[in-house]
């Protein structure tokens, strides 16, 4: 399992996150960016830790230096590795990327022996294969597509002599179409307890994070009282209003839906959202929770809210709420 912790481990604190991983036996780490990658070593972190961004210019060094592994998946980042490997400067090991489908990152299928073979040449290890799929959480048949095109790569390198360690393909939805062959796997979102939808791998996860805010406040407001800017929403009968100190800086959404549709639990009941959400505060309605009082814990992240829900106020997905979370808000690791 090549576990990804890139984006502050989906927001979840990279460090932390990555070193609970090295001690639960993930021998490979995945983050986007050269200073990820710097970040968790110098946190301590011992594992392999690939790089999907590669090494860019003037990079060469802190790749040597942190022992880390580079992808490299288009021409700048292989002639950086040849001119590299050409200095006795060069990563020894290195992963190649096939773009199948995804049209971001990678070589085309019809380059990629080309290129694996003058990566051998230069004297690097070509350890490990990879492309990414665009659609497993919601389009099979695409899918299936990319699948094929990568195990024809695959085929065809190990035709002509080059045997990756690692050929890898399945992001989280991705498990669910694991085929042979395929020697690691990259999971997101499902390590983090979140499941992709609507195609989802069959396994059973539980949220990591919970997040929770303070009550700061409760207040009594009479009918027709209007609450938050705009005052667009009103008091249809007296009122118990509770501010929490959690709000769009902090990663709640600043959407209509989330005014209209969204919740915070509270002593284990919803507490809906009422006007505009602000930057640091949040106001609940607790009319009918009449034993919250200041100083209780509302949950705005976790089970429920869930972060599919959050996702559906804000018109996004739960990869952006999880990795939206604001550095402000205190991380606590037990």
């Amino acid at each position: 399992m090549i576990a990804v912790v890139k984006a502050d481990a989906y927001g979840h604190g990279a460090v932390a996150v990555a070193r609970a991983l090295e001690d639960a036996g993930a021998s490979m780490l995945a983050v986007a960016f050269v200073d990820e990658a710097i970040a968790l070593r110098q946190g301590g972190v011992r594992a392999a830790i690939l790089v999907f961004a590669g090494c860019g210019p003037g990079q060469e060094q802190a790749f040597l230096e942190h022992a880390l592994t580079p992808v490299v998946s288009g021409p700048e980042t292989l002639e950086i590795a040849l001119q590299a490997a050409g200095r006795g400067r060069a990563p020894w090991r290195v992963h190649l990327e096939i773009d199948t489908g995804m049209a971001r990152l990678g070589f085309p299928p019809s380059r990629a022996l080309a290129a694996a073979q003058r990566l051998s040449q230069a004297g690097l290890v070509v350890e490990g294969v990879m492309t990414h799929l665009a659609t497993a959480d919601e389009d099979a048949a695409f899918a299936g597509l990319q699948l094929d095109r990568f195990d024809t790569v695959v085929s065809d390198l190990l035709g002509h002599g080059l045997r990756p360690s690692f050929a890898h393909v399945a992001n989280s939805a991705g498990l669910a179409f694991l085929r042979p062959g395929h020697s690691a796997v990259r999971p997101g979102l499902l390590l983090y307890g979140v499941r992709p939808r609507p195609l989802s791998p069959p396994l059973e996860v539980e949220p990591v994070m919970s997040v929770s805010a303070r009550v700061l406040q409760v207040r009594e407001l009479g009918t027709g009282t209007p609450v938050s800017y705009g005052g667009r929403w009103r008091a249809r009968r007296p009122s118990r209003i509770a501010t929490i100190g959690f709000g769009y800086a902090d990663g709640l959404p600043r959407t209509q839906a989330a005014s209209e549709h969204g919740f915070a639990t509270l002593r284990g009941a919803r507490a809906p959202i009422v006007g505009t959400v602000c930057m640091d505060f949040t106001m609940l309605d607790v009319t009918d929770l009449p034993s919250v009082v200041e100083g209780d814990y509302a949950q705005v992240l976790g089970d429920s809210p869930s972060a599919w829900d959050l996702a559906a106020w804000a018109g996004s997905n739960p990869w952006q709420v999880l990795a939206g979370i604001g550095a402000r808000v205190p991380r606590v690791y037990a």
